[in-house]
């Protein structure tokens, strides 16, 4: 009892809503026709074997939502300040597809054409079908009065929830204003739960963390220079100041975080401007044998802000992408890399730690990957298969020269083994670059050009199995190379 009192309480809420939004909103109009059919099953929005037909008391509950939800809707019709026009009692077996419910909404409520004076009238065609868990699909098709659209609405509510959620879903499709409301207000809870389905607004500064994280590193770093700029060990001085120094730079991440909308993208970006210029500067320092071993990490700070305002500058000329903050990164380490490989060029030797190509390398690589990133457009993807080919490119080339380093080796010549290592690790970048272009080139638009496709009228080649040849123990594969196209 307590139950239906409930569901009574909460329909005639439905209702009372309902009719204030629709009749204040077309005051002193002529009410106008619709046509409310028998509710269907099966809902209509599934395959199923079951042509769509009124429920019968063989099917239970359906048969009992269906009674339920065609006196609430043909009650709410009349509350939303429309006509009902009872005498229609639903199409024929077999009349219920969409284009039925179209040419219905063609003739007036008496059925007459728009050629013998018929102005046309709304159809509504409820269905319902019985969900997991007892729960019910509900689904409203409505067209307006001579209309071509099929207006549907479509949701899983619970049993009891059944005709209130019809009405309400009814004042949706037959008052636009309502539509609207909802489905403003539903793209509003969406964006509030942070779902990521359906129509949302975007959140501000999603690259608050990563730049918070980034910025605290940072100031960690800063603090520690400071720390070895003084010469004190003292751990009571050392704690206090790095934690001084890492609340400083997330406090300053989340201040401009705060301030402008930063992405991922634009976070990842900034970040390696501190990132690598502070590596770029210590390890030039290292190089240079700069002394004290302390001063070496002002350099890094020194080259940290260098790279922080490089990046914040073109920043303030563009925003970045996800793909330029992984193109900035990827130049910064094949930098480091090529850097360090020419000063063993250079040495011809690989003794010593590459201290000082490392630095400068780096240095060049973030620069020139932040520049060309402003430049160009690609995917974090392309980017990392242009690494992964720059480093394949590498490891064949060092495999291919790699006799180099061991034949006719002389250990009492030191010129020798120089231009041993020399030729080895020139090979070894010519494949790293070769491996990187063509990963770029492979990578590149798939649409051939027209001066490719003329190209490639005369034939490509092709090697591996070009036939067999039967033999008693079975086919034998044959190998060769051939050439075909289409001439």
């Amino acid at each position: 009892m307590g139950r239906t009192l409930a569901l009574v309480f909460l329909t005639a809420l439905a209702v009372l809503f309902a009719t204030g939004g629709a009749r204040a909103a077309e005051p002193g109009k002529t009410p106008v026709p619709v046509v409310v059919w028998p509710t269907l099953t099966p809902a209509g929005d599934a395959p199923s074997d079951v042509s769509p037909h009124k429920p019968i008391a063989a099917e239970g509950k359906v048969f009992e939502r269906a009674q339920e939800l065609d006196v609430t809707l043909r009650d709410a019709v009349q509350d939303l300040g429309f006509t009902l026009y009872v005498a229609d009692t639903g199409p024929s077996p077999g009349r219920t597809r969409d284009q039925d419910l179209i040419e219905r909404a063609a003739r007036s409520a008496l059925g007459q054409t728009p050629e013998a004076g018929g102005g046309g009238t709304w159809v509504v065609s409820p269905r319902v079908e019985h969900a997991t868990g007892g729960d019910f699909i509900v689904r409203i098709v409505a067209v307006p009065p001579n209309g071509k659209e099929l207006r549907v609405r479509v949701e899983t509510v619970a049993a009891e929830l059944v005709p209130v959620r019809g009405l309400v879903m009814l004042r949706d499709l037959l008052t636009p204003q309502a539509e609207t409301s909802a489905a403003l207000e539903a793209a509003r809870e969406e964006a509030a739960r942070g779902s990521t389905q359906g129509v949302q607004t975007p959140v501000r500064s999603q690259g608050r963390a990563v730049l918070a994280v980034n910025g605290g590193l940072f100031g960690a770093f800063t603090a520690l220079s400071l720390q070895q700029a003084s010469n004190s060990t003292d751990p009571r001085v050392f704690y206090p100041v790095l934690a001084v120094g890492t609340g400083i730079g997330i406090g300053a991440a989340l201040l401009a975080a705060d301030e402008w909308n930063v992405t991922t993208g634009d976070a990842w970006y900034l970040s390696a401007g501190p990132i690598w210029g502070a590596a770029s500067g210590f390890l030039i320092a290292a190089g240079r044998d700069v002394e004290p071993s302390s001063d070496r990490y002002s350099w890094g700070v020194g080259g940290g802000l260098i790279g922080l305002s490089l990046a914040t500058f073109a920043l303030s000329r563009t925003s970045m992408d996800d793909g330029d903050a992984t193109l900035a990164h990827s130049g910064a380490t094949l930098g480091l890399v090529w850097g360090a490989a020419t000063q063993y060029i250079w040495q011809g030797s690989t003794t010593t730690t590459p201290y000082t190509g490392m630095g400068y390398g780096s240095a060049i690589g973030v620069v020139g990957a932040g520049v060309l990133a402003t430049q160009v457009t690609l995917s974090p993807s392309r980017v990392l298969l242009i690494d992964v080919g720059a480093g394949g490119g590498a490891l064949l080339g060092a495999a291919a020269a790699s006799p180099l380093l061991f034949v006719n080796k002389d250990p009492t010549s030191s010129i020798q083994d120089a231009a041993s290592t020399r030729a080895w690790l020139s090979i070894t970048v010519a494949g790293s670059v070769l491996g990187g272009g063509l990963a770029w080139w492979l990578t590149r638009d798939g649409s051939p050009k027209p001066a490719a496709a003329a190209a490639l009228k005369w034939g490509t080649p092709s090697a591996g199995i070009i036939g067999s040849t039967p033999t008693p123990s079975g086919a034998t594969p044959v190998y060769g190379a051939v050439w075909s196209g289409a001439w």
